[in-house]
């Protein structure tokens, strides 16, 4: 045992400070998030952006980096024809 005190014995937490926590949502709020997620995974569905459920992902995102993939295709390309031209 230690003989020094304890430093945190004179600490009084002001009332706000317990009354001001975060509260837990009601049961009526968490099925209110639950059923807004819901809807915004079908509208993601729906759109092909998640899984169909066959395990396998949807297209969608391929569409949006498919340019990424062609300017860095390109780039590398390019590089390489400076390296044999320097050579």
């Amino acid at each position: 045992m230690s003989t020094n005190p304890d430093p945190f014995d004179d600490i009084v937490f002001d009332e706000s400070f317990i009354a001001g926590a975060p509260k837990e949502a009601t049961a009526d709020e968490r099925i209110a998030k639950a059923a807004r997620i819901a809807r915004g995974n079908d509208r993601l569905a729906a759109a092909g952006e998640i899984a169909d459920g066959s395990g396998k992902p949807a297209y969608g995102r391929l569409r949006r980096s498919t340019p990424w993939i062609a300017i860095g295709i390109a780039a590398a390309a390019v590089i390489i024809v400076v390296a044999l031209l320097v050579r």
